[in-house]
C-alpha cells in the first residue's frame, strides 16, 4: 500500500516539461527586461554625462564622410616636391645630377605622372629656361599615391640646351650659376623651392716664366789694346786717337814741318 501511494504523488513527464518551459520563459523575460532597462538608463544618463545631445548649440556636428569614388589627379596641397643637387659646384667635364623627391601630403589618394614628362625638372640661367627634362622624355609613369608615400629619382643634365621635340646637337651652356626647380605638368602652382648650383670655368694654364740666358760660368775673354801707329817722318809711335763723339770727322794728322 505505501509503494502505490508514493508513485501516485510523483508528477508526470508532461508536467515536468511544462514547468521547464515556463522557467525558460520567465528567465528570457527577465533578461529582456534587464536589457531594455539598461538602454533606458543609458539614454537617460547619456546627455548628462556628455553635456547634451548633438543638437546642443555651439557644438559642431561630425563631418559627413566623402564618398571615395575613383581617384582624382593630384592638385595643389596634395604633393610636396624637393630638388637637391648632389653638389653645389660642378666642372665642365662632369654631368650635373639632381635628386628629385615627390611626397604625398594630402588627405586622400590621388593620381600623378611620375615620369620626367609629368614631373619635369627645369634649369634656368637667370630668367631663361635652358634645359627641361620633359623635352626628351618618353612614356608615362602613373602613380597612385596615398598620404606618406614618397618617390625619388635622379635627373642628369649634360650642360647642353634642350628644345621642344628633342632636336639633337644642341650647344653647351656657358659655365655660371644656375637655378633648378621641379614642377607637375598642368599644375603651375605645384612647384618645388628653387635651388642653385655653379658650373665652374676651366682652370687657366699657368703663365710661362721668362727664361734667362744660359751662362757657361767662364769669364769673358780680355780684349787686346790697339797697336800703336808710327807717324810718318818722325819715327815716334803715336797712340791711336780716340774717336770723337761730336759727330764731326776727325782732322787729318799734320805733316812734317819744312
Amino acid at each position: 500500500m505505501s509503494t502505490q501511494s508514493t508513485q501516485s504523488t510523483r508528477p508526470s513527464r508532461a508536467v515536468l516539461v511544462r514547468r521547464r518551459a515556463l522557467a525558460l520563459l520567465v528567465l528570457a523575460a527577465l533578461v529582456t527586461g534587464l536589457v531594455l532597462l539598461g538602454q533606458v538608463v543609458v539614454r537617460a544618463v547619456g546627455p548628462m554625462v556628455g553635456g547634451g545631445g548633438t543638437d546642443t548649440p555651439g557644438r559642431a556636428a561630425p563631418p559627413t564622410p566623402e564618398p571615395l569614388g575613383p581617384p582624382r589627379d593630384c592638385g595643389v596641397g596634395a604633393l610636396e616636391l624637393t630638388v637637391v643637387p648632389t653638389d653645389t659646384e660642378f666642372t665642365v667635364d662632369e654631368a650635373v645630377e639632381l635628386q628629385v623627391t615627390m611626397r604625398h601630403v594630402g588627405a586622400r589618394p590621388c593620381l600623378v605622372d611620375g615620369s620626367d614628362a609629368g614631373r619635369p625638372v627645369l634649369v634656368r640661367a637667370g630668367e631663361e629656361v635652358v634645359w627641361s627634362s620633359a623635352h626628351c622624355a618618353t612614356g608615362e609613369r602613373p602613380l597612385l599615391m596615398s598620404r606618406g608615400d614618397e618617390v625619388s629619382a635622379t635627373v642628369r643634365w649634360d650642360r647642353r640646351r634642350s628644345v621642344e621635340g628633342c632636336a639633337p646637337d644642341q650647344p653647351e651652356v656657358a659655365p655660371g650659376t644656375f637655378t633648378a626647380v621641379a614642377v607637375v605638368a598642368g599644375v603651375d602652382e605645384l612647384t618645388s623651392a628653387p635651388v642653385t648650383f655653379t658650373v665652374l670655368d676651366p682652370t687657366p694654364p699657368p703663365a710661362p716664366t721668362p727664361t734667362e740666358p744660359a751662362t757657361s760660368g767662364e769669364p769673358p775673354a780680355p780684349t787686346e789694346p790697339a797697336a800703336p801707329t808710327q807717324e810718318q817722318g818722325t819715327g815716334e809711335q803715336v797712340p791711336p786717337a780716340a774717336p770723337e763723339t761730336s759727330g764731326e770727322p776727325a782732322a787729318p794728322p799734320a805733316g812734317p814741318q819744312t
